[in-house]
């Protein structure tokens, strides 16, 4: 059975608990909502502006309006226009739905009472006494905004029932997140939870003070990595110049780089038909030189999603240092750099989002992702293969 985890609403939270009693607000930033609301404002009023003929007009006399010609566009212009009315529209009525929906969360030092609003309905509340809390939970969450990645690192209160679970601190900055952690075990007195491929995992919080290599050694762990089983087919492991890499032979692809993919597609044919009508791309924007200009620039953004999207992953052991890099085909990038001694924990840890797990190298800073996208069994023999270097 797999394990359910709450819905936070907010990306930037924190609950203070040096002064009690405390109260905090889990809900979306107008940050967030408002710039949504402009944006699906833009569109929509787009639409409606060529809907009704603003591009289009035979008597045109200004560079930004477009004399009507023979040529057939590859897409209709009424679906255009309504497809911009309707997804506007949508934006901004999903960013007001998503403001709507709070919690807030009141803590005396001994009792949570939670107030809940969703969207419609009246307010839900429940009580709940910190010692019926099992520990501290620690995760990260990514989220795909087309192509482009981000982490929501969640510290949190869990509960057996995942809708009394209480959110301590939320963040998209990792920066100090395991200090946070660990700041959060001490001071509520209770252990550090991680739900990994293997179930429920607790470290007391004595434990939070060793590093990676310390806490294997000193638990009699160490003859559990001596050896490892046979390399994948999937990957490539050499030995040069005193290093250790391993390296994808390919790129792994999960439901959210599907729906990328399509997207993609999209774009391309949108610029397809924006080179099939220079001409009128020219005159809108008043020269050819920069239709040319901008469908140059949308191009190479093109050229270099599909190349983000095509990505391998590697990793190099060197000089102490855990070193993560994705491949684009011939060229390289430096995702992490890892210190060995500073490394706290590796673990295999789900991801809510899409359903797929990641190997998590927990250091006292932040938390890296290796292979968010592979198969589980692969995850987990890189996770021997890496503790297997560490200890040697």
């Amino acid at each position: 059975m797999k394990q359910r985890f709450p819905k936070h609403l907010s990306y930037n939270y924190k609950l203070e608990i040096d002064r009690l009693p405390t109260q905090a607000d889990d809900r979306l930033s107008l940050k967030v909502i408002l710039p949504a609301i402009f944006i699906g404002l833009l569109m929509a009023l787009l639409g409606v502006f060529e809907l009704n003929n603003g591009l289009y007009n035979e008597e045109a006399v200004t560079i930004y309006k477009l004399a009507e010609d023979t040529h057939e566009p590859l897409i209709n212009h009424l679906l255009a226009d309504y497809s911009f009315i309707i997804i506007g529209l949508g934006i901004i009525i999903g960013a007001i739905v998503a403001y709507i929906r709070y919690k807030k969360i009141y803590f005396n030092g001994r009792i949570f009472n939670v107030d809940f609003k969703g969207v419609f309905g009246e307010v839900e509340m429940f009580s709940e006494n910190l010692r019926n809390y099992r520990g501290v939970r620690m995760r990260v969450e990514f989220f795909q905004f087309g192509i482009v990645n981000k982490n929501k690192y969640i510290i949190e209160l869990e509960h057996i029932d995942p809708g009394k679970t209480i959110p301590l601190y939320i963040s998209t900055d990792g920066n100090g997140v395991y200090d946070i952690w660990h700041y959060y075990a001490k001071r509520l007195e209770k252990p550090t939870i991680m739900d990994t491929d293997e179930g429920l995992k607790v470290l007391d919080t004595p434990d939070l003070n060793k590093n990676l290599k310390n806490y294997i050694t000193s638990n009699g762990l160490a003859a559990n990595y001596t050896v490892i089983p046979p390399l994948p087919k999937v990957f490539k492991y050499a030995q040069r110049n005193g290093k250790a890499i391993l390296i994808s032979k390919k790129a792994f692809w999960d439901i959210l780089s599907i729906i990328v993919s399509v997207w993609l597609a999209f774009y391309a044919i949108i610029l397809g038909v924006a080179v099939y009508n220079h001409d009128k791309i020219a005159k809108l924007v008043g020269s050819a030189w920069k239709a040319d200009s901008c469908m140059t620039v949308a191009a190479v953004i093109l050229f270099f999603c599909l190349l983000w999207l095509f990505r391998r992953e590697k990793i190099v052991i060197k000089d102490n240092k855990i070193i993560l890099i994705y491949k684009f085909f011939v060229l390289s990038r430096k995702n992490q750099d890892i210190d060995i001694d500073k490394l706290k924990d590796i673990e295999i840890i789900r991801n809510p989002v899409n359903n797929r797990y990641y190997l998590a190298l927990i250091t006292q800073y932040n938390v890296a992702a290796f292979g968010t996208k592979m198969p589980l069994e692969d995850l987990r023999w890189v996770k021997k293969f890496l503790i297997h270097e560490i200890l040697k």
